[in-house]
């Protein structure tokens, strides 16, 4: 997938340092559910072993995002719920927070959905997050009124998470 100055690809093993290093940084992990701060390589490994195969087996979608010239930035995914629906997240290294980098990617990773056939997407953000929420705003998606408690294996702990659907344009 590509958009713009951005390439979206499926993850590897060569990938794993980049995933360990910058995922496991306090200040991303924090804002995610099943990131471990700090993450061992070997964690990254089975991360990237285990999206490969649920990809094959339940549908995920999980991409690296880089640049043209191949700097990885972040990923991006979509992960397939018991209720049908697919729930869309995200991180980005901090190196490449405010350049409009998640915005980018999750636009291209929701075209790939739709031309799959995915049609209810769901979101969530830690409260302490509301950079995400932006983020999934301008992606078209609206609070659904509901907040929850998430747990996040970066703070080793719950916090209030704000829930999000994709609003889907009649007709489109």
């Amino acid at each position: 997938m590509k958009t713009g100055d951005l390439t979206l690809r499926r993850v590897c093993l060569d990938d794993a340092g980049f995933i360990a290093r910058e995922a496991g940084r306090p200040e991303v992990a924090r804002m995610c559910a099943l990131i471990p701060s700090p993450q061992p390589v070997l964690a990254a490994e089975g991360f990237i072993l285990s999206m490969r195969a649920r990809e094959h087996t339940r549908g995920d979608i999980v991409r690296l995002v880089e640049t043209a010239s191949g700097r990885r930035l972040g990923l991006a995914g979509l992960h397939p719920r018991r209720d049908g629906a697919f729930e869309f997240g995200y991180w980005i290294a901090p190196f490449a927070w405010g350049a409009g980098v998640a915005t980018r990617a999750g636009q291209a990773l929701l075209a790939e959905a739709k031309t799959r056939g995915i049609e209810t997407i769901t979101a969530g953000y830690f409260e302490d997050n509301p950079a995400s929420g932006r983020v999934l705003e301008k992606l078209g998606f609206v609070h659904t009124g509901e907040t929850v408690r998430a747990f996040s294996l970066g703070r080793l702990a719950s916090a209030p998470c704000r829930r999000m659907a994709l609003r889907h344009e009649p007709g489109l």
